[in-house]
C-alpha cells in the first residue's frame, strides 16, 4: 500500500513540476519585433467622387468620339465592354468573407515599442518550426526597426505568407506581415 501511495505522491509531483515548467515556457519571449510610427507625409490623392467624376467624364467623350466617327460595330463593342465592367463590379462589390489570421504579435503603442515574439509548441515538435502573424493594431503607419530571435532560433523566409515582416517594412493600420521562426537548437 505504501508503494502506490508513494508511486502516487511522485506520479502528482511530477505532473505538478511539469505543469510549472510548461506555464513558465508558456510565458517566455522567443524574441521580439521592433516598430517605431512612420514619419508623417502628404499625399495628394483624389476622393471617390472625384474618380467617379474622372469615369464620368471619361463615359461622356467616349460616347461623343463613337458618335462622330458613326461605326455600329464600334458602339455595340463598346456597349458590351460597358455591360461586362458593370456585372465584373457588381460581382466583385461584396464583402470577403475569409477570416482573419490569429494576431499573435502585436504592435499596440501608437508611439511605437518592442512587440514580444511568444513561446509556440510548434518550436519544439514535429519540424520546429512557426509562422507568427505580426498585426499593426494602432491608428497609424508603423515601420519595423528590428527582427529578433533568441539564441538557438533562426528567422527563414515564411513561403506562402506575404509580407514577410523585414526592417524596413512599413505597415498601414490593421495590415499584418508575417515572422517564420526555426528552432535550431533549443530543447523543448
Amino acid at each position: 500500500m505504501k508503494q502506490v501511495m508513494s508511486r502516487r505522491a511522485r506520479w502528482s509531483a511530477t505532473a505538478m513540476v511539469g505543469l510549472l515548467v510548461a506555464q513558465g515556457a508558456a510565458a517566455q519571449s522567443m524574441g521580439s519585433l521592433g516598430y517605431a510610427p512612420l514619419a508623417a507625409s502628404n499625399v495628394p490623392t483624389a476622393s471617390e467622387w472625384a474618380l467617379i467624376g474622372m469615369a464620368g467624364l471619361l463615359a461622356v467623350v467616349a460616347y461623343y468620339a463613337l458618335r462622330s466617327q458613326g461605326g455600329r460595330t464600334l458602339k455595340v463593342l463598346a456597349a458590351g465592354l460597358l455591360a461586362c465592367a458593370s456585372l465584373s463590379a457588381a460581382l466583385w462589390n461584396r464583402p470577403a468573407v475569409a477570416g482573419m489570421a490569429p494576431v499573435e504579435i502585436v504592435m499596440d503603442q501608437p508611439t511605437g515599442g518592442l512587440a514580444s515574439i511568444p513561446h509556440s509548441v510548434d518550436l519544439f515538435v514535429g519540424d520546429r518550426f512557426h509562422v507568427y502573424t505580426a498585426q499593426n493594431l494602432t491608428d497609424r503607419p508603423q515601420r519595423i526597426t528590428s527582427v529578433s530571435v533568441n539564441t538557438g532560433l533562426m528567422l527563414i523566409e515564411p513561403t506562402g505568407f506575404t509580407p514577410e515582416c523585414t526592417v524596413g517594412l512599413v505597415l498601414q493600420p490593421n495590415e499584418m506581415c508575417y515572422v517564420s521562426v526555426h528552432n535550431d537548437g533549443i530543447p523543448g
